[in-house]
């Protein structure tokens, strides 16, 4: 007769030794794959436009479905518009399952940490995360934009600034985006997935 429950020795004499390789890492579900986004951003023909957009939304923020607008030449651009042109979904519910050719803002962000970065540094930037809610250190001024959790070669000491500036920010506005942040930290191996106050 077969036992519905079994002990811990009782199933390892079932299913045989399972002791953990140490290179095993649990790994993310996060659906972004950076070249099903680029090869999304080449296909709507208008990339540099989008690249300005990544950067309007980076440096001043956007929110209660207002993108902003940018200027460039003698063009005003309404990034809602651009977005509506280019198919960016702007109407994305907290936690929506993306296909990997979708583009949305936040994404936008993320893809062109790069070049945001770039033009932060070049003009000397200051972004709203540098005006409201750090304590004004200029030699973090270049990563202190929305994505800027995504670029490959953040320091420690980068990545404790970045998140005391989203706690300073979490606590003002009462949101969350700490956690979301500590999350990508993990996934990108900045930080471990650790319980925090246990030896």
């Amino acid at each position: 007769m077969t036992k519905k429950y079994l002990t811990s020795a009782e199933f390892l004499a079932i299913v045989g030794d399972l002791t953990f390789d140490p290179t095993f890492i649990p790994m993310s579900q996060d659906t972004y794959n950076e070249s099903a986004v680029a090869e999304a951003i080449r296909k709507t023909g208008r990339a540099k436009d989008l690249c300005m957009a990544a950067v309007n939304l980076a440096c001043i923020g956007y929110g209660n479905k207002r993108y902003g607008m940018f200027k460039c030449k003698e063009s005003i651009i309404d990034c809602a518009r651009l977005f509506t042109e280019t198919g960016v979904m702007t109407n994305v519910i907290k936690d929506a399952k993306l296909k990997e050719t979708d583009l949305t803002p936040q994404r936008l962000c993320r893809a062109f940490r790069v070049q945001i970065q770039e033009y932060i540094r070049f003009n000397k930037h200051e972004t709203y995360l540098y005006r409201k809610y750090s304590n004004h250190d200029p030699k973090y001024f270049d990563i202190l934009f929305r994505g800027s959790e995504y670029l490959d070669d953040l320091t420690p000491d980068q990545c404790e600034y970045l998140l005391g500036v989203y706690q300073n920010m979490d606590t003002k506005l009462s949101i969350n985006i700490t956690e979301r942040v500590k999350r990508v930290f993990q996934a990108k191996g900045y930080i471990p997935r650790k319980v925090e106050g246990l030896e």
